[in-house]
């Protein structure tokens, strides 16, 4: 109890064991390990052809390096060190750059039709990130996607009112086109947006999915001194 697993281990004897996966899987509840060669599908009776079928939580009889053991005790044989453990691979995907599929323009390996399509796809990728299509939380992706989509609808208005005048633009049909444009502008949107953030944090908070722990420390000296007054 109080061990840390030093490496991934397959598991052939286990008594009582219980691991803590909090810092690898998030789950806050120690887990249960077993000895059993079979891994089973949750929610089901069936059991998965390999262990790369089922997620790292459900592989009951393998302990992870890094994680914490809350009771029992158990033994295994090493299967992974180092940066081939489940906590390295986590560690080496977040240090190393990986380029998608597809971008290589290597026309020698690929063919020379490689260099166009992984050209068109880097700038694909290039502006995407610049516009903030591609990049960033779902959140964040779909606010950009109506903000383009709301830009074009003003451009479209614009043009509605400059065809209506024949394309004769004097000054006044130029400001009731740029007031056309803005007017499609939800300028409650983002009050909309932090009430709805805040709404649901609520609601969240009532179903104990966020927690916070306080922990108050009382140091000792404070005890002693008013022990001193007390006497004095």
């Amino acid at each position: 109890m109080g061990d840390t697993v030093p490496a991934d281990l397959r598991l052939f004897e286990a008594m009582n064991l219980e691991c803590d996966e909090q810092s690898l899987t998030g789950e806050a509840i120690a887990v249960e390990k077993t000895t059993d060669h079979g891994f089973h599908v949750p929610g089901t009776d069936a059991v998965a052809d390999s262990e790369h079928d089922v997620s790292i939580g459900d592989r009951l009889n393998i302990a992870y390096a890094t994680t914490v053991v809350r009771k029992g005790r158990g033994r295994g044989i090493v299967i992974a060190t180092g940066m081939a453990t489940e906590v390295g691979k986590i560690a080496a995907s977040t240090s190393k750059k990986t380029r998608k599929a597809g971008r290589s323009m290597n026309w020698k390996k690929y063919g020379k039709k490689q260099v166009v399509v992984g050209g068109a796809r880097r700038a694909y990728d290039f502006a995407g990130k610049f516009l903030g299509l591609t990049e960033g939380t779902p959140l964040q992706i779909k606010l950009a996607r109506l903000a383009y989509l709301l830009f074009l609808c003003a451009l479209i208005l614009a043009v509605v009112v400059f065809a209506v005048n024949k394309f004769r633009v004097p000054n006044e049909v130029v400001i009731y086109a740029i007031s056309t444009g803005i007017a499609i502008i939800p300028e409650s949107l983002v009050a909309v947006l932090t009430i709805t953030m805040v709404v649901a944090t609520t609601v969240m908070r009532k179903a104990n999915v966020v927690v916070r722990y306080v922990i108050c420390v009382r140091p000792l000296h404070t005890s002693a001194r008013s022990d001193s007054h007390a006497e004095s």
